[in-house]
């Protein structure tokens, strides 16, 4: 029996200590963490993560994580058995660790809806040193920031885990946003495990071109 989700049209995020919003339209599930929200496709797969983190709170992380993955309702395709023996982690799209501020939104970050398939070296590799760039970035700037994490998935091909209707990303996607006009992008491959620096419209091209209702304004 398919599940039944509440469309969402337009959802905008306010950046803190300044006028400008991160909008994201589409047509996707949402669900709302306090400083974290998660948003799923049409087949309940995680899809965007977008968390919301002043200076305040990056200087209190602590790195203590609750390390418990768990199931939220509506109950997505994921399960653990579907990944052992893969090669893939559950890879968060918001970092555990830049939510150790605040314990409860620490237990959310492992929100099974907050992780996609990521190959293991990919994610315990570079993908690891761009979150740790990123807050060291926000701790360099000084600045409050909104950190937009992402997938795109190969539907022009699709891809799944171990026969499960659990959908295995192309590649991942993040954008540190301190403002209309400073932002930073980049965009990391599920295969060769490649991070580079790119821009919002390679992004939102690249989701287009494989067939992901995406479009993210700032």
């Amino acid at each position: 029996m398919k599940l039944l989700l509440t469309p969402l049209f337009i959802t905008l995020f306010t950046l803190f200590s300044y006028s400008q919003k991160v909008k994201i339209d589409s047509t996707k599930f949402t669900i709302k963490h306090g400083d974290m929200t998660l948003y799923l496709d049409e087949d309940t797969n995680s899809y965007v993560s977008v968390h919301k983190i002043s200076i305040k709170n990056i200087k209190k992380l602590d790195g203590i994580r609750s390390d418990k993955w768990h199931k939220e309702k509506p109950i997505g395709p994921y399960k653990l058995k579907y990944y052992e023996n893969t090669g893939y982690d559950l890879g968060h799209l918001t970092p555990s660790n830049i939510t150790s501020y605040d314990d409860t939104l620490n237990y959310h970050s492992f929100s099974l809806f907050n992780q996609s398939p990521q190959l293991g070296k990919f994610n315990r590799g570079e993908w690891m040193k761009l979150e740790k760039s990123v807050e060291d970035s926000i701790k360099k700037r000084n600045k409050n920031a909104v950190v937009i994490t992402g997938v795109i998935y190969g539907n022009i091909k699709k891809q799944y885990l171990n026969n499960s209707r659990i959908k295995v990303p192309i590649l991942y996607y993040k954008i540190l946003v301190f403002g209309k006009k400073d932002y930073i992008c980049w965009i990391g491959d599920n295969s060769s495990s490649k991070v580079i620096t790119t821009n919002l419209h390679t992004i939102l091209t690249t989701a287009l071109k494989n067939k992901n209702k995406l479009n993210i304004t700032f």
